[in-house]
């Protein structure tokens, strides 16, 4: 089966969990298909600026098809979103608020509109990008959409309204972000599949090491991602300080790309970007992982802590790790407000710090409930394309249990019963 992802960003240095996401899958499918890639030449996702050679390359295995952005993050990029979700506007206005945020990649448009059909599927990353939002339109007949949506403003603009009725399938990463895409939109007739995330057994990570060589206090309450203020950082800094006011113990360890400013304190550790053996040597380390983002479609890094049998901390207001952290029994889930409750949360750090059953428990809890659907590859590795006489292909993903579910491309669309 020729297969063709289209993604705003792709490589191993990318970091993002949708762009992850992407690689990891056309990686898996390309064990057993003809998988390529159309993406843009950009690293970075705020300014889009070039950074791959534009042309096509091979990268463990898979043909990467990169295209110049001829437009990146307009300057008054701010000022234009603050109008077109808070203040009166027109509707030419939020498609120019699409433009604005990039990556505007003219070229890899034309090529979906010229080559688009010589692929018997499409599966489009990221429903907010232009890549996806004016892309799919081109070839809808063959297109799969993995949106990666969260509860956001964005989501309800006109570039997306009947974006959400154009694609033959839908994938979704994790059962809230599947509700939210079927309330918002009214798709019940789309296919659609949870289909979570393969993750390879991660190495043997030494935490000792990690610790003993950076001197760190008990607790060790670690945070990995974007630490910026659009994943809620500024206020895992605040629920920090009110903790160590209150209780006094611990260090927080930020690990990656550093967007903001971040105030000097001891008990504070700015790792800036690290390497994938430090990522896990951390995690190994960590008594808690904490993702206080308000806004996330999986949460990768829950499901890795989980793997070297770290417990992990999110808000309960975030229905998506909530619902993986504390429904999975893989963490706690802190909903109440006020620095009184930030206070009570991180109390529950040193209590699972100090609860060695507990921190092997929970972990543990979270691995069974993600399953082979979510941790390991499961339905993605076991799908198959089968021809038909009427020159569509039908596509059967054997699951983990004796079922399996179908869907058809190009094909008129029915609701198909996913595996249980």
């Amino acid at each position: 089966m020729r297969i063709l992802v289209v993604v705003q960003r792709y490589g191993t240095e990318v970091i993002g969990g949708s762009e992850s996401h992407a690689r990891i899958v056309a990686e898996r499918l390309a064990r057993t298909h003809d998988v390529e890639v159309a993406t843009t030449t950009a690293l970075d996702h705020w300014t889009w600026g070039g950074h791959y050679a534009t042309g096509t390359t091979q990268l463990n295995g898979v043909r990467v098809h990169r295209f110049a952005v001829a437009g990146g993050r307009d300057d008054r990029y701010k000022e234009i979103e603050r109008n077109v979700l808070f203040e009166e506007h027109t509707l030419e206005d939020e498609y120019r608020w699409l433009r604005a945020q990039g990556p505007h990649a003219p070229e890899l448009l034309e090529f979906l509109h010229r080559q688009g059909a010589g692929y018997q599927a499409v599966l489009f990353y990221t429903y907010i990008y232009e890549p996806t939002a004016l892309g799919l339109p081109l070839v809808p007949e063959r297109a799969a959409l993995v949106s990666t949506a969260h509860d956001e403003l964005p989501l309800r603009l006109a570039p997306y309204r009947a974006l959400f009725q154009l694609p033959r399938a839908f994938g979704a990463l994790t059962p809230e972000e599947l509700a939210l895409i079927r309330r918002e939109f009214h798709n019940d007739h789309i296919p659609a599949e949870i289909i979570g995330i393969g993750l390879d057994p991660p190495p043997a990570p030494n935490g000792q090491s990690f610790r003993s060589r950076r001197d760190l206090r008990h607790p060790i309450v670690l945070y990995v991602g974007q630490v910026t203020e659009a994943k809620a950082v500024d206020e895992l800094l605040a629920m920090w300080s009110a903790y160590t006011n209150s209780l006094g113990e611990g260090t927080l360890v930020l690990a990656g790309n550093v967007l903001m400013d971040i105030p000097r304190r001891d008990d504070v550790v700015v790792l800036g970007r690290v390497s994938d053996a430090e990522k896990w040597a951390a995690l190994a380390a960590a008594d808690a992982l904490v993702l206080p983002s308000h806004l996330e479609s999986l949460g990768i890094v829950l499901l890795e802590a989980w793997q070297v049998g770290t417990p992990v901390l999110v808000p309960a207001w975030n229905a998506v790790t909530a619902g993986a952290g504390g429904g999975a029994g893989g963490g706690g889930a802190g909903g109440a407000r006020g620095r009184r409750a930030h206070v009570r949360d991180a109390r529950g750090v040193r209590r699972r710090a100090r609860d060695a059953a507990r921190r092997w428990q929970a972990p543990r809890r979270g691995r069974a409930r993600v399953g082979p659907a979510r941790v390991r590859l499961g339905r993605v590795r076991r799908a198959r394309a089968e021809p038909r006489a009427d020159g569509g292909v039908r596509c059967v993903a054997r699951c983990s249990s004796s079922s399996s579910a179908t869907a058809t491309w190009p094909a008129a669309r029915k609701r198909t019963r996913g595996c249980s």
